[in-house]
């Protein structure tokens, strides 16, 4: 029998390590360059709260790619194994040295990343996977030293009744993709949430120009934030502020992200998120809930 070693294993990235620490390291240059001026200004003080945003979103999505990367390391081993059992074939000392290379390169890789994200202030510790909690229940201090506190109250959220109100404003829509589009609502609103998520990724695709994205990415954040997906859920909703920074459901999604950062245990994230929040949306009702948030996320 022969083994099909990269056919679908490899080619996924190349030179990651690299090239996300570069990224993040600028941009953390960039924010130690603020600190060191002083940040007297207000437009000081925001350009950090911006940089320390993006720097945390960057760091998300290399904690994903990392998790990518294992998975193709623990994809390469079970067919090393399989071509150890299958015998001394020809060809198989070849295609055992070439696996063993390629893992080699992916751990270089993976360990890049994780030295990358340590060095960040902030950083969720290396090895621990999203979402995992550092805070033992019941106050007592955690592997990282933190102690728990009581968990804040969240505002109940309002993408139910904005659903609603799409569903209405969909069926007199002549949008080219309003079919997809009507599909995932009514999957959302039968709390369908995987077959909402993926209308929604279809229409944004397919008709990338549509003012139907907008709301497609909203529903399709809060759909993997109801399904427990905190990790997708906040790169979704930091995709939709950053696309559409002014839009109607910027300030809800930078709460509901803000929601979804303590669900990880991440209240530092939680606390910048909702200052951005604050300072972006002054005199919004996701503005008056982001202070009292802010309120209840004691210091660590």
């Amino acid at each position: 029998m022969r083994v099909r070693l990269f056919d679908t294993v490899f080619p996924v990235r190349q030179s990651i390590g690299a090239h996300s620490i570069g990224r993040i390291a600028a941009l953390a240059l960039a924010t130690a360059g603020l600190f060191v001026a002083g940040c007297t200004s207000q437009a000081d003080m925001q350009q950090l709260n911006q940089n320390q945003f993006t720097l945390r979103g960057m760091i998300a999505s290399d904690r994903q790619q990392i998790d990518a990367l294992g998975q193709q390391v623990r994809q390469l081993r079970d067919q090393v194994t399989e071509i150890q059992h299958g015998g001394a074939a020809s060809g198989s000392s070849d295609q055992l040295s070439q696996a063993n290379d390629r893992i080699a390169k992916l751990q270089s890789e993976v360990s890049a990343l994780q030295a990358g994200m340590a060095a960040q202030p902030g950083a969720p510790a290396v090895g621990t996977a999203p979402g995992a909690s550092t805070i033992a229940p019941g106050g007592a201090p955690g592997p990282g030293g933190e102690t728990a506190s009581a968990a804040p109250v969240f505002p109940a959220p309002t993408w139910p009744d904005e659903l609603d109100q799409e569903i209405s404003n969909a069926e007199s829509s002549k949008d080219a993709g309003v079919k997809i589009y009507r599909v995932g609502l009514k999957a959302m609103k039968d709390a369908k949430y995987p077959l909402a998520v993926a209308n929604f990724t279809r229409l944004q695709h397919q008709y990338p120009k549509s003012p139907l994205v907008e709301p497609a990415d909203y529903f399709a954040a809060n759909a993997l934030y109801e399904t427990g997906k905190y990790d997708q859920a906040i790169l979704q909703f930091n995709d939709l502020v950053m696309r559409y920074p002014k839009g109607r459901f910027a300030a809800q999604a930078l709460l509901r992200q803000a929601e979804a950062f303590v669900k990880m245990n991440d209240r530092i994230d939680a606390r910048l998120t909702l200052q951005k929040l604050q300072s972006d949306h002054d005199g919004t009702p996701q503005a008056a809930a982001a202070k009292t948030m802010m309120a209840s996320l004691v210091s660590e």
